[in-house]
């Protein structure tokens, strides 16, 4: 075990369009205290009723708020994020409850799957946490919840079985609070908390279908799994790396793994999201030609995967997982941030009435839920909408994408007990503290404008290993030591460069060529990570492609039209049509003509 990490506060910098974004959702979302303070009222006052699930936006925004701040370290945020913990103590009951659930209606519906999200929040926080007696405070609320549940929830004379607290996809939801337990036991080393954990695990996540089992013996794809709900499925097998770190049972692991390679195999998309249709695993990578024109793939589907694989390399080391962050990031999730600005539109069924309240209207939220492949628009529906008292207005998604904005960010680089792997190309400044010396990297690159990474590296005189990722997208590969041309040989995706650093530059030259994926007589097309998309704002994008003479060439051409990184002039079969990248593509939400493609018919 190599013993992996990402970076710690402090550490991390991150420059270009990665840091554009960190700050638009920091101002936007993050440091924003009157939604908060919004949130945390939610519990007071119980708000929660008849199912909903307010309750999961707290937490939610917590987990990738306390992650923005170990990436860019930012102490405005900081400042209020201590506030809305103090906040959140306060609406603690003297039972240890929290909960936007009743108590004469609590453990039903989303409840557990909201209590989960507040201690996850609560966790996430401590990982950032300056001050010994807050961080005492925090651990002694989480004792308080997590006992108050254990007291009324498992095994034994009245208790309650944790798959009647939810009819929702086989208690998935509910099951989910592993994590969390997990955690709280990895702080405290309480053992009641790690068996409740076990009580969770032996029961294999779901009331119909042990999915440990199912991830371990391979016989059918999560998709045929019987409870599909994608997001939900995701964040047990989270909780179950956790798990592994502490029992050291091989077969956990192995499972998480299996579930993820099943899920790249069958439902993993194009642009690195899962669940075509109604946030479903439904066989994604077969059906995402398919035009939807419901939900199409969610943005909390994106994140959780994410957050998935980033567990997974840091316990294993693999450079697969670093592979679908980077399809992941690049694509779904930098799409997924509304950075115009633009207001999302709502079907009937997104129309709540609260108290009397009736919302028509709400603000942009910082991002969209669901991201298009064919011929369709983004914005077109808010997931997980619910107005709360006040009339303000908020969704699912909104609330967790900070956190796969965050992830995207520290998984660029990370260190180990040799040294440090830089994994995606962004530019960056990494300052961190090595056997005695002070070592930084400063990186600059980008993938969707350049064919080179540079790499200032000021080594303190000290030995270790700097591994460069070199993903299969990478045709051809230089690598330079100050100006010298080294033997650079691809070992499992990475190249490792050890010697005595000093003050050296590395310069890594690659090329990556536009590239055609056809699939149920549609084709698409990438460079690198990046998905090349047509936008109705740069031509008619009905046109069929012709694509049976299978050369093709590209060119980088100025798009003037509206913001974005790259823009694509795409020459095939005699034809020409422009292309830009997935995460600039359709964010003009308020224009009802506006309509995007990945996936493009087919001249017959």
């Amino acid at each position: 075990m190599k013993d992996y990490r990402f970076s710690i506060p402090g550490e991390l910098k991150v420059r270009g369009y990665c840091r554009d974004l960190t700050e638009y959702v920091t101002k936007k979302q993050l440091t924003d205290e009157g939604l908060w303070k919004l949130f945390v009222n939610q519990y007071k006052i119980h708000s929660d009723k008849n199912g909903e699930w307010k309750g999961e936006f707290w937490g939610k925004t917590m987990r990738g708020a306390c992650l923005t701040y170990i990436s860019d370290k930012n102490e405005r945020l900081y400042k209020v994020l201590v506030s809305t913990i103090e906040d959140m103590l306060s609406a603690q009951e003297k039972s240890g409850r929290i909960s936007t659930y009743a108590e004469d209606i609590e453990f039903n519906g989303w409840d557990m799957w909201c209590r989960k999200y507040v201690m996850l929040g609560m966790l996430y926080f401590l990982s950032i946490c300056k001050s010994k007696k807050l961080k005492r405070r925090v651990i002694n609320s989480l004792k308080k919840q997590a006992d108050y549940i254990i007291e009324r929830i498992g095994d034994g004379e009245n208790k309650k079985s944790i798959f009647d607290t939810s009819k929702l996809y086989g208690a998935m939801n509910s099951c989910s609070i592993l994590e969390a337990f997990v955690k709280l036991y990895g702080i405290t080393k309480e053992r009641r908390y790690l068996d409740f954990s076990a009580y969770i695990v032996n029961g294999g996540f779901s009331k119909n279908l042990n999915l440990i089992e199912e991830s371990l013996s391979k016989r059918k794809y999560p998709y045929q799994f019987g409870d599909v709900k994608a997001y939900e499925m995701m964040s047990c097998f989270e909780g179950l790396t956790e798990y592994y770190k502490y029992v050291k049972d091989d077969k956990y692991l192995r499972a998480a793994e299996n579930f993820v390679d099943m899920i790249v195999e069958s439902d993993y998309t194009i642009i690195g999201c899962c669940g075509c249709s109604t946030e479903m695993l439904d066989n994604s990578s077969v059906t995402q030609t398919n035009y939807s024109d419901d939900v199409m793939q969610e943005t909390c589907v994106t994140v959780t995967f994410m957050k998935l694989c980033s567990k997974l390399y840091l316990l294993t080391g693999s450079p697969k997982y670093m592979d679908y962050i980077e399809r992941s990031a690049y694509n779904a999730m930098y799409g997924a941030v509304n950075d115009t600005e633009q207001t999302m539109k709502r079907t009937d069924g997104d129309v709540w009435v609260e108290d009397g309240c009736y919302q028509v209207e709400h603000e942009p939220y910082p991002f969209d839920s669901y991201s298009p492949l064919v011929y369709n628009r983004r914005g077109k529906k808010v997931g997980g909408f619910m107005v709360m008292q006040d009339g303000r207005s908020y969704g699912c998604c909104a609330c967790i994408g900070s956190a796969g904005v965050a992830v995207a960010n520290l998984a660029t680089i990370s260190a180990y007990n040799g040294g440090f792997s830089v994994n995606l190309y962004n530019s960056f400044t990494f300052k961190t503290e090595y056997n005695g010396a002070t070592v930084k990297l400063d990186c600059n690159a980008d993938v969707y404008t350049k064919n080179k990474a540079k790499i200032k590296v000021s080594g303190g005189g000290k030995e270790f290993a700097i591994k460069l990722r070199i993903p299969q997208w990478m045709e051809k590969y230089e690598v330079k030591i100050d100006d010298e041309k080294v033997d650079a040989e691809r070992k499992n995706e990475y190249v490792e460069l050890k010697r005595v650093w000093n003050e050296n530059a590395i310069e890594l030259t690659y090329s990556a060529r536009v590239e055609k994926h056809i699939l149920n007589d549609k084709i698409a097309f990438t460079k690198g990570p990046v998905v090349l998309t047509r936008d109705v704002r740069l031509g008619d994008i009905t046109k069929p492609v012709a694509a049976k003479s299978g050369l093709v060439r590209a060119k980088r051409v100025k798009n003037d039209k509206f913001k974005n990184n790259v823009t694509y002039e795409i020459s095939i079969g005699g034809e020409k049509f422009a292309a830009c990248d997935y995460s600039s593509a359709g964010k003009n939400y308020d224009d009802e003509s506006s309509c995007i493609t990945v996936w493009q018919n087919i001249k017959p």
